[in-house]
């Protein structure tokens, strides 16, 4: 029963399935098992010696989950899931705050008529595997998702919450950027067809009233004057 449940829930979070390993520490006619099950390089033994083989790998089974959703719950109180695209650029930050070696990825094509891809990557001693990506990008953003998901002791929690933390904030600083950015203009000065670029302080007050006399200029009489007499010489020479 405690195996069925602890395959389920490793499939479920995408964790390799679990591998047993039992000893007799007693005698042939009088045995006494004691199991070890081993899920994503963690090793979990049984509590008790059992007289049956079966008995030892329940009881081991059961020691591994409840301790796996233990850490899991701790880290879902303490660790604001990132977003995908960080998902690679915070576990390298990990790797190197920790002094720990990068992250290794082996991505495979799955299908060719519809090309899809599933990416294991090999981290701190541990393999993780990630869900189906449309592309190598996103099966390995996908594994590092699963590798940030995976049970980890409370001071790593804690690290990994400041670096995603660091992360939450980064779409913030790119829209205040985008805010304090040069405008371009939809507006044209009148006898130019050059785009202009919104300007700040004394020289875009200039440039107004340089527009502003310019229109003036055109609705003062003496200048519709020498426009007329202007349009009657031009016709002349015609």
């Amino acid at each position: 029963m405690h195996k069925n449940k602890l395959q389920e829930y490793l499939q479920k979070s995408g964790f390799p399935l679990p591998v047993y390993r039992t000893d007799n520490e007693g005698f042939a006619h009088a045995p006494k098992f004691r199991s070890t099950v081993v899920v994503n390089g963690r090793e979990f033994k049984s509590r008790l010696t059992y007289s049956h083989r079966k008995e030892a790998e329940q009881d081991a089974a059961e020691l591994a989950l409840k301790i796996i959703i233990h850490d899991t719950n701790n880290i879902e109180e303490c660790t604001v899931l990132p977003d995908l695209i960080y998902c690679k650029s915070i576990l390298n930050e990990y790797a190197v705050q920790k002094n720990i070696g990068s992250p290794q990825y082996t991505t495979t094509q799955k299908s060719e008529l519809h090309p899809v891809f599933i990416s294991t990557l090999v981290f701190n001693g541990r393999i993780y595997t990630g869900q189906v990506g449309k592309s190598k990008k996103e099966a390995e953003q996908l594994a590092a998702f699963v590798t940030i998901q995976s049970p980890l002791d409370s001071s790593s929690c804690q690290d990994l919450h400041q670096i995603i933390k660091s992360k939450l904030k980064m779409p913030t600083k790119l829209h205040h950027a985008k805010q304090s950015a040069p405008r371009t203009s939809s507006m044209f000065l009148e006898g130019s067809s050059k785009q202009m670029t919104d300007t700040p302080g004394p020289i875009k007050r200039k440039l107004d009233s340089i527009n502003l006399e310019s229109k003036k200029q055109t609705r003062e009489p003496g200048f519709q004057v020498m426009n007329v007499a202007f349009e009657k010489t031009r016709g002349k020479i015609k």
